[in-house]
């Protein structure tokens, strides 16, 4: 898509780094998607040490699962907010 305002060409980390408008990335962006990368295997890994560590039984897995990702979302989403006030 072609942007209506001509400009030069930054390299990426440029791009990432030094947000101007919203069509560039950001770093926090990035630091978003990683965070949503990263934590559903963690999620996963602290919902079966549970299991294993016998905190609660095999038919919990999903809902502890569940618990733990809409924690995890409304977190991120309340830091999100403080930081944008």
């Amino acid at each position: 898509m072609t942007k209506d305002t001509p400009q030069r060409e930054r390299s990426v980390r440029e791009r990432g780094t030094y947000a101007k408008h919203g069509d560039d990335p950001t770093l926090a962006s990035y630091v978003s998607s990683l965070l949503y990368v990263l934590s559903v295997p963690a999620l996963l890994l602290v919902t079966y040490a549970g299991y294993w560590y016998d905190v609660y039984g095999y038919g919990m897995l999903v809902p502890v699962f569940a618990g733990l990702l809409v924690g995890t979302i409304a977190v991120a989403l309340a830091v999100m907010h403080l930081l944008t006030r």
